[in-house]
């Protein structure tokens, strides 16, 4: 089996972290989030708890890079402290279920915003989509390279957008009415769970650069910084330009605008700051698109390497050094959700499910130093032990909340991670 190459640095790597950060989410999820919260403190209040939530998960996913600088990221770490079965579930939940349902929605996304610049009906957008995914695919398999000189440029692209947002939002600032809600129920706090699961959708993506570990130079250093480095800026990012969303836009106004970025930029600019925002959609959500097909393929790798049902994608490609087959099956799947799936219901139920495996990822800091103590670990968690064990009781306080709130959809997501246990039999 051909080895994959070890040629992307420090700079590639952190690319790919922001990059797969700042995807559509940013864009899109002020509204629903204004519509369960109550003031502009809760709401930057949520949008810092996020932050603070995925630090201390990239602080412990840190730790195991650096230990374990593995392909498929915590598919390794999962298999290697709880056995085979749980690094399966993790691997078929996440290439299958949660991470191709996020490629389907960057590529519609990316599609929908691109139509409404050039003007072409429902079944344009899922071609423009499937084009999307196809292109990038053929890319990424010809070289981890190429995949990665487009994420740089993406990256790039994208940080100018949110910049300009700022900068340009600015200037139609409003005072704020009361920053904090004026009495305090219980019922003000009844909703943030579920407004934290928006946010942390738009977190995700900090772990991608743990899935190229095999890929990088000098994976005890890279990896580990590259997450960090890549989630500090995107949080203070995030933490402006909502700030800016909630001067330009009263609190009570926001849900009534799916895209609140493109309204800032229509008030500031005029007509065609719509059309502009549009534009920077979509080479965000592209850019969003290209790393995670690059790294959903490489979890996809590991668990062909251990599990004979999945043997013909763990593959690598003997002229092109990639794990094109993984890559091509990935694209497969987000092509029939992008033309059968509903896809805005991916969101809450693969979030809760992928939690209750961040969780275990965390505690497995504890369990991997007590286990496995030889092993050199070129980073160490900051504030270990509390670190991980608040980062897993938060994700697994963050289940049961929306558990309760949203069964039905938590439940859809639980029986498709079940249905996994029919292919680990078979393997």
């Amino acid at each position: 089996m051909s080895p994959l190459r070890r040629v992307l640095g420090m700079w590639d790597a952190t690319a790919l972290v922001v990059g797969c950060i700042v995807g559509a989410g940013i864009f899109r999820v002020a509204a629903p989030i204004a519509r369960h919260l109550s003031s502009p403190g809760l709401v930057l209040a949520v949008w810092g708890l996020g932050g603070f939530l995925s630090f201390c998960g990239a602080l412990c996913y840190a730790e195991l890079g650096a230990a374990y600088p593995h392909a498929g990221g915590d598919y390794a770490y999962l298999t290697r402290a709880y056995g085979r079965l749980t690094g399966f579930l993790f691997g078929w939940t996440k290439v299958f279920i949660e991470r191709t349902g996020t490629i389907a929605i960057l590529a519609f996304v990316f599609a929908e915003y691109l139509g409404g610049l050039v003007g072409y009906g429902p079944v344009g957008v899922r071609v423009a989509a499937t084009a999307a995914v196809l292109g990038l695919t053929l890319a990424n398999a010809a070289g981890v390279q190429h995949g990665s000189r487009v994420q740089n440029v993406m990256t790039i692209i994208k940080v100018a957008a949110l910049l300009a947002i700022i900068a340009v939002g600015w200037r139609v600032r409003q005072p704020l009415p009361a920053v904090w809600p004026s009495v305090w129920e219980p019922s003000t706090f009844a909703s943030v769970g579920v407004a934290l699961v928006f946010v942390l959708w738009t977190y995700g993506g900090w772990t991608e650069s743990a899935y190229i570990a095999e890929e990088v130079r000098d994976p005890a250093r890279t990896i580990p910084w590259s997450i960090l480095l890549g989630l500090t800026a995107t949080t203070a990012l995030y933490l402006i330009i909502n700030a800016v969303y909630l001067l330009a836009i009263p609190l009570a106004e926001m849900p009534r605008y799916p895209l609140v970025a493109a309204e800032v930029m229509r008030r500031a600019v005029g007509p065609w700051g719509g059309r502009v925002t549009a534009a920077m959609v979509m080479a965000s959500a592209f850019g969003a698109l290209n790393g995670y097909l690059l790294t959903s393929a490489r979890i996809l790798m590991a668990m062909g390497q251990d599990h004979p049902v999945f043997a013909r994608w763990g593959r690598v490609h003997p002229r092109y050094e990639t794990p094109a087959a993984a890559l091509v099956l990935n694209a497969l799947v987000a092509i029939i959700l992008i033309w059968t799936g509903t896809l805005d219901a991916i969101v809450t139920y693969t979030t809760v499910v992928i939690s209750v495996f961040y969780a275990l990822a965390a505690l497995a800091v504890l369990i991997l130093r007590r286990r496995d103590p030889a092993t050199p670990r070129p980073y160490r968690t900051w504030g270990y032990p509390a670190t991980p064990l608040l980062f897993a009781g938060l994700m697994l306080w963050l289940v049961v909340d929306v558990t309760l709130r949203r069964p039905g959809e938590v439940l859809a997501g639980f029986t498709l991670l079940a249905a996994g246990l029919l292919f680990y039999r078979r393997g």
